[in-house]
């Protein structure tokens, strides 16, 4: 297969992980019962001042949830961008490809180690077409050799 055909794959991967992120974190409501309640109240409880404003914990953790969801969407767009890219100009795309496995590989390790199977097999999946559509970007950049 095609480079494009890989980075596009790892892009419907990464809508699909965005989706599932959304589905788990939008409801504010508690899944697991009083004791997950009694610590999203003590999260919304401790309020603090950070650099001039009035924070909780609670205010940390959605935040982050909501940065995480741009940043899983901006992930799907520069990937979708990229296969469009690595059909043109395979040298320029291979350093892009690179680093998003490089930060892909980062994921994985602090998906299995704080989050569950989910995150990690998805993100395994999406490693692995990078790994595949960078090796089909090498393979395209070097020169054919003319047979003798």
């Amino acid at each position: 297969m095609k480079p494009w055909l890989w980075l596009r794959v790892a892009a419907v991967l990464q809508a699909l992980v965005t989706v599932g992120h959304n589905l788990a974190t939008l409801s504010t409501k508690p899944r697991h019962g009083a004791k997950e309640q009694a610590v999203f109240d003590a999260m919304r409880g401790f309020q603090f001042n950070i650099m001039g404003a009035m924070r909780s914990t609670w205010d940390f953790y959605r935040g982050y949830q909501f940065l995480t969801t741009v940043t899983l969407v901006l992930m799907v767009a520069l990937l979708w961008l990229l296969s469009n890219m690595s059909r043109k100009a395979p040298r320029e795309a291979t350093p892009l490809v690179l680093a998003i496995l490089i930060a892909q590989l980062f994921n994985e390790i602090i998906s299995w180690q704080f989050f569950f199977a989910g995150p990690g097999v998805m993100g395994g999946l999406t490693a692995l077409c990078l790994a595949v559509a960078l090796a089909g970007l090498y393979h395209a950049d070097q020169p054919v050799l003319a047979a003798q």
